[in-house]
């Protein structure tokens, strides 16, 4: 028994620490505190060894309380040293049904604090897909609750519930700050669900030089949208339809048109008049016509039984948005159609260039490999999980799909 005056302070401080918060149990496979130190006590300032796990039980808030004042000090310290495993340096784990619940909580108390800073902080020094700086999961086969769940009270601009950083300037392929993966094969999961219950944005993306956004799937819709989508800027496709319910059939097919193009950003204007008596009859045309085209072109067709063998003529070209058709009958009724090319102010700085040189990493290579018989390293772009054996095939319709 120590009977010293450092003796004496060491007992007491381990009383302080562990009476008054903590008494020892024994369970099977389980040793005391005092089973596993020096001459019979439990040694500060040293290593107490043990082959079988330490158990302190308590009744007080906090069962057990560390602290360090030292500059860059650790509080509690956990190691599992073990080279194969599953080890866990810290596991925290309670029974509680309560809300307020947590098996392992951190709490960052400045209210200014430096960067980076973290209430928890996990980090990995893996080299390989397989280490995690932070792992949540969610064991039950029931229930919605998620394996990782952030949350912020801040009211300041650029808050964030979750975020994550890839920190180095260059990166690998394919490298993502947030990655969302869903194992689901049925209908309606989703890798990565963004929601905003105002008038925000559910989900968003920004990037200088790449796409903020891309949707790839080998089967399915690339991107879907449930509603009106707005773009502002410049739509490029490959191809454009409308798909509406088949207004003869509207539970069993599909109707579907083409779009209409052009190589130049023109606009087409049409509609039905009928000359006056003395074979005159004046088109009035919105009131932004000519504010928003040029180079305007004309198609006029005779309509019914007086329109037979009438002629009809551009008896005046378009002027302060209207323009005159003559017939040399009376009466006679005129399917009219003007186009013009914008010349607004969007329209003349984003010009469609008919024929566009590929340049650097597309030059010689395909929107559309597949098409020309050449491999999918031949795409202009290839995207995390475009294969070979995932690139969708193209096939000519049969002749019945083409009316």
């Amino acid at each position: 028994m120590l009977t010293s005056r450092p003796g004496r302070a060491r007992l007491a401080l381990i009383a302080a620490c562990c009476a008054g918060l903590l008494f020892a149990w024994l369970a099977p496979g389980q040793a005391r505190a005092n089973d596993c130190a020096i001459n019979n006590t439990f040694q500060l300032g040293t290593t107490n060894t043990c082959t079988l796990t330490t158990f302190l039980q308590g009744t007080a808030p906090f069962a057990l309380w560390t602290q360090s004042s030292t500059t860059g000090a650790t509080g509690l310290f956990g190691y599992a040293s073990a080279a194969t495993g599953g080890g866990r340096g810290v596991l925290g784990q309670t029974d509680s049904t309560s809300g307020s619940t947590y098996g392992v909580y951190g709490y960052l108390s400045a209210i200014a604090p430096g960067t980076p800073s973290a209430g928890v902080y996990g980090q990995s020094n893996g080299a390989s897909v397989n280490g995690y700086g932070v792992f949540g999961h969610h064991s039950q086969m029931l229930g919605s609750a998620p394996g990782v769940f952030g949350e912020t009270n801040s009211t300041s601009a650029n808050a964030v519930g979750v975020r994550g950083v890839v920190r180095p300037i260059t990166t690998g392929s394919y490298s993502a700050g947030v990655e969302g993966y869903n194992n689901g094969s049925n209908f309606g999961g989703f890798g990565v669900y963004g929601h905003h219950s105002g008038q925000g944005i559910g989900v968003y993306g920004e990037a200088l030089n790449g796409f903020a956004v891309s949707g790839y799937s080998p089967n399915n819709w690339s991107g879907y949208f449930q509603g009106s989508v707005n773009v502002v800027g410049t739509l490029t496709k490959s191809a454009g339809a409308f798909r509406i319910d088949n207004p003869i059939d509207p539970a069993h097919s599909y109707l579907q048109h083409s779009f209409v193009e052009s190589p130049d950003m023109k606009n087409v204007y049409d509609g039905n008049v009928t000359t006056n008596g003395k074979g005159f009859a004046t088109v009035k045309l919105p009131a932004y016509f000519q504010a928003l085209n040029r180079d305007f072109r004309y198609q006029l067709t005779t309509l019914g039984e007086r329109g037979w063998d009438a002629k009809a003529g551009v008896w005046k070209k378009i002027k302060n948005n209207t323009f005159t058709i003559r017939t040399n009958k009376p009466n006679v009724e005129v399917s009219w159609q003007v186009t013009g090319i914008r010349h607004d102010a969007y329209a003349n700085a984003h010009r469609i260039e008919t024929v566009v040189a590929k340049e650097g990493s597309a030059a010689g290579k395909y929107v559309h490999p597949e098409l020309y018989g050449k491999p999918l390293s031949k795409s202009v772009v290839v995207l995390p999980g475009m294969t070979p054996r995932t690139r969708p095939a193209f096939n000519a319709p049969s002749q019945s799909t083409k009316k």
